[in-house]
């Protein structure tokens, strides 16, 4: 190979990389597979495994699950122990349904490199879904927690704070989804009714990605940073010279989290909540996890290490502008019933699909429409088309779609008639979506708060008869439904009313309680001692027992 080829492609090879870096993928693809073409038919093993790996990753970031696989899977047949490729392999298979194969793939990857904390934290996240023991989840993000965030709790160093228990708080909230993402639907509502006189508000936003949801988010908040640029040191030193008293993460073990600066300490008190229901995450810095009486019940507390905070309501619901409603089920005019699924295909297990094929099979008429997370129509087929013969669906009366823009989404209540839930991972703001749109969802109930989300959303909107106990009154239900279509009218006409009056869009009464959470938190902080950990308090008559401490008796964990 001539030196000018050699160094065409690397050129072509780094500015795939920075395009990569910055989140335009298709750029990146382009230039790597240039950086191929220019390396030719003499390129060496080695050439080839690094440039397809990064193929790899950009079409998985792309959300190109299949191609990415694919990609992963010829560099496998280059380099079988490729650490970097089998954890790529894992978390597309993981997408794709293949449980099983995920995991034997990520433990592979942690076995040759046990001490890459994204490895660790993958595998613990990829085998926690695949488990459904809370005792064995828990211990999964426990020894992450220990191996690679406590540690960092010794970099702390003690913080030269105000300790009046009643003065403005100031609150930062850290996360990669500042943008159109479920998060936004809940944050919207919060960041519009904060009481200034209450509570300093700081964002810091993670992501490099802005759309139009930023824009809206910025004009609500007066302290905003996008720290998208910064890394965790100079984060940690941006949050601490803001004196930041009480640090939100809104990521949780999601991309753009920022887990290692709570790790170190950031704020006198760490809070996770929203961005991750998968379970706790093992991380001695993280105080509390805000939750309530539906996602957990008493006796849920044993299995975090965060204590839980309760408050009546976890979350605000903010329906997207553009959301019609079709007021009449499609059926009357389809002349047959449509099914829906909904969620991220990674949540389509085996099992789901064996229980919607039985529905399918007593109910000859009915069709299913299953949207992907892929966003082209050929890659959205190979995603779950093998999974649904396999299973013996009736391919004829199946559709996938793929990934469409959020206006489009929001108009599949003039398609489908019933959505159906995911188990053991339910939806969150998804299945708020479908309400949305007028859709009865039929969801399995659990005891676990990633596999109830949605059981309790129905719950509490007094939509009891479409949570099932077992896997036959799932089907039973959806059965129900399909062959009452007064039945279905009549949730067109009243979900979004049940939604409107329920506490998930009382904005102005979910913040309030909200700021009481933060200050009931702050009263446990400057007298050391945790009592407070639900929202039923009245701050006026507690605060009467708090007395302020010097500055220096508090000290970081």
């Amino acid at each position: 190979m001539s030196t000018s080829v050699s160094n065409q492609s690397k050129k072509l090879f780094q500015q795939g990389l920075e395009a990569e870096t910055t989140g335009d993928y298709w750029s990146a693809l382009t230039k790597f597979t240039a950086a191929l073409s220019a390396l030719g038919t003499d390129a060496t093993p080695a050439e080839q495994v690094t440039v397809w790996t990064r193929i790899g990753y950009v079409l998985m970031r792309a959300r190109q699950y299949r191609q990415s696989a694919e990609a992963f899977e010829f560099v496998r047949t280059l380099a079988p122990n490729e650490t970097d490729t089998l954890y790529g392999m894992a978390v597309c298979y993981f997408y794709l349904g293949r449980q099983a194969e995920a995991c034997d793939l990520i433990d592979r990857a942690a076995l040759i490199r046990p001490d890459d904390y994204v490895i660790a934290l993958e595998r613990a996240h990829i085998r926690s879904i695949a488990n459904s023991d809370p005792t064995e989840k828990l211990a999964l993000y426990q020894n992450w927690g220990k191996r690679f965030a406590d540690p960092l709790i010794s970099k702390s160093k003690p913080f030269s704070i105000d300790l009046s228990p009643m003065r403005k708080l100031r609150v930062g909230y850290v996360s990669g989804d500042m943008r159109e993402h479920s998060i936004a639907f809940f944050l919207e509502p919060v960041f519009a009714n904060h009481d200034p006189e209450n509570v300093d508000v700081f964002v810091f936003s993670t992501s490099k990605a802005k759309d139009k949801v930023t824009d809206r988010l910025k004009k609500l908040v007066p302290n905003w940073f996008d720290v998208s640029g910064m890394n965790d040191d100079a984060l940690f030193t941006l949050i601490r010279k803001h004196k930041i008293d009480i640090l939100i993460d809104l990521s949780g073990h999601t991309q753009g989290h920022k887990l290692f600066v709570f790790a170190r300490r950031a704020a006198p008190v760490q809070v996770t909540w929203l961005g991750y229901i998968g379970g706790t995450l093992g991380m001695q810095a993280m105080d509390y996890r805000i939750t309530d009486y539906g996602m957990d019940p008493v006796g849920n507390d044993q299995y975090y290490v965060e204590k839980l905070f309760r408050v009546a309501c976890m979350a605000s619901y903010t329906p997207p502008p553009e959301s019609p409603l079709a007021l009449e089920p499609p059926m009357l005019a389809n002349g047959a019933p449509t099914l829906v699924s909904l969620n991220s295909s990674k949540k389509i297990t085996d099992e789901m699909l064996q229980l919607w094929g039985r529905i399918l099979e007593q109910q000859e008429d009915a069709r299913l429409l299953i949207h992907v997370q892929e966003i082209n129509q050929e890659d959205a087929l190979s995603t779950l088309q093998p999974k649904l013969e396999q299973f013996g669906l009736p391919m004829d009366r199946v559709f996938i779609s793929p990934t469409v823009p959020l206006s489009e989404f929001m108009e599949r209540g003039f398609i489908a008639d019933v959505a159906l839930d995911t188990f053991p991972i339910s939806g969150g703001t998804t299945t708020l979506h479908a309400l949305w749109m007028g859709l009865p969802v039929v969801a399995l109930d659990s005891a676990e708060s990633v596999s109830a989300s949605s059981a309790r959303t129905l719950q509490g909107l007094g939509l009891h008869l479409l949570v099932a106990s077992n896997e036959d009154e799932y089907v039973k239900i959806a059965l129900l439904l399909l062959n009452d279509p007064a039945s279905l009218a009549m949730h067109r006409k009243t979900i979004r009313d049940r939604m409107r009056a329920s506490a998930l869009m009382g904005y102005k009464a979910r913040c309030i309680e909200l700021e009481n959470a933060y200050r009931l938190m702050w009263f446990n902080f400057i007298t050391g001692n945790p009592q407070y950990l639900h929202s039923g308090y009245d701050i006026g008559n507690e605060v009467e027992s708090i007395k302020t401490l010097s500055p220096e008796q508090p000290s970081a964990k």
